[in-house]
């Protein structure tokens, strides 16, 4: 018996175009009546939940930012948080601007990016952001100055890599500069960024022990890099056909396309 269901959200949960089938919502109530957690798993904060998933009666938990924190939608807190500490992070921020990347910040579920004073966002990453989560987005005219002002940790970085930039090499470069954080990847263009250690996987394990529920009771769903742990923690762990090379290679079976609701299909034959 799977008793949480792990799901990864853009290019695993949500189609192409970023909603979510009636016909899937449907399949995640049937799996939750039957008890068991419906948990998205996601880079995105708390905040950036689509509103078809925010607004079902049924969630309640979420993965976020990576990994870095659980957030509980019924008493709206986190129940579980790893921060980059401020020091470390503001470390970060300064190199970052020898790096060709844009650079995004979150803490406790906001996010500054390069911008200005009024809050636009720069052209380029208000061309390359997932566009439902522009919304959470303050565009700021110093990325370091206005993070630094609020006395707080950061949740995860999210880098938009600058046209033709090497992703491998960038990656490579904050890796060997910063070992004390974990990076990885949620696409062609973008750099997750987290305290190490910190990943879906520790969360979604942290997850199951404050439950109470084996992680081999646990089924997980995936597409990219930044999946690969929560797939391994899980006991069943699931990848979609759009999924790339590298995450089909830590799946136990592999399901249809997120545009061809592969979650709910595969939740369907297993729940």
């Amino acid at each position: 018996m799977y008793r949480v269901v792990a799901t990864d959200l853009d290019g695993t949960l949500l189609r192409s175009d970023k909603t979510i089938s009636a016909a899937t919502v449907a399949e995640l109530q049937r799996i939750c009546e039957k008890g068991v957690w419906f948990l998205p798993s996601t880079g995105r904060t708390h905040r950036e939940l689509p509103d078809a998933l925010k607004g079902l009666p049924f969630l309640r938990y979420a993965i976020c930012c990576n990994g870095g924190a659980v957030y509980d939608y019924a008493k709206g807190r986190y129940i579980y948080e790893e921060n980059i500490p401020r020091v470390l992070a503001l470390e970060v921020l300064t190199y970052a601007r020898e790096l060709p990347v844009y650079e995004s910040v979150v803490f406790n579920g906001e996010r500054f990016c390069r911008g200005d004073e009024d809050g636009t966002i720069c052209a380029y990453i208000r061309n390359s952001a997932v566009r439902d989560i522009l919304v959470n987005f303050t565009g700021v005219p110093d990325v370091r100055a206005a993070f630094a002002a609020t006395g707080m940790g950061a949740q995860k970085f999210l880098f938009y890599l600058d046209e033709g930039a090497d992703r491998e090499a960038v990656m490579g470069d904050l890796r060997e500069r910063f070992p004390q954080l974990e990076i990885s990847s949620s696409g062609p263009i973008f750099l997750e960024v987290n305290a190490k250690g910190v990943d879906k996987g520790k969360a979604l394990s942290n997850f199951c022990r404050m439950q109470g529920i084996p992680t081999a009771e646990a089924i997980a769903f995936g597409d990219a890099e930044n999946d690969l742990s929560m797939l391994d923690a899980a006991g069943l762990a699931v990848v979609m056909e759009n999924g790339t090379e590298e995450a089909k290679r830590h799946a136990d079976r592999l399901c249809p396309s997120n545009d061809e609701d592969g979650v709910r299909l595969a939740l369907r034959e297993l729940i």
